[in-house]
């Protein structure tokens, strides 16, 4: 039975480590859930590296982190549509810093629309499927 007076953790994932950053902290509209399918779109700049309270400096992802939610089996990461190449990431925007100057990731919306993923940053819409997000399907320059 359900309290909703003491509610509980029931599940949580963590992403990344200290630096690390997405749009969504700052900004609500940034948070996709796709009730119908129980699917769940982060954008994310994931840092590693940190630890003890030193800032994550090696950048590992930038783009839009798909999970699947259910109560039963929880999160579990789907999969991730890429926006930047970690290893070009200069001169992106992509960088780690610290949660609270630099909260943001270069995706700003997404859309889940059938079968398919689409990612939007400042500069670019990408779209995958659902089920093979790390293999992009289309790259539209919005400059």
């Amino acid at each position: 039975m359900t309290d909703l007076a003491n509610p509980t953790l029931l599940h949580k994932t963590v992403v990344g480590t200290r630096g690390s950053g997405s749009e969504a902290l700052m900004n609500h509209l940034a948070f996709n859930y796709f009730a119908p399918r129980g699917l769940l779109a982060l954008p994310m700049t994931i840092c590693e590296g940190g630890d003890n309270g030193v800032y994550g400096d090696k950048l590992t992802f930038a783009g839009l982190m798909v999970f699947d939610v259910s109560l039963e089996s929880g999160i579990v990461e789907r999969g991730r549509l890429p926006f930047v190449d970690p290893e070009q990431a200069a001169g992106t925007g992509a960088t780690c810093g610290t949660w609270w100057a630099d909260s943001t990731s270069l995706v700003k919306r997404s859309i889940f629309m059938e079968d398919f993923a689409y990612g939007l940053s400042d500069t670019q819409l990408k779209v995958a499927q659902v089920d093979a997000l790390s293999d992009v399907l289309h790259s539209v320059s919005l400059r």
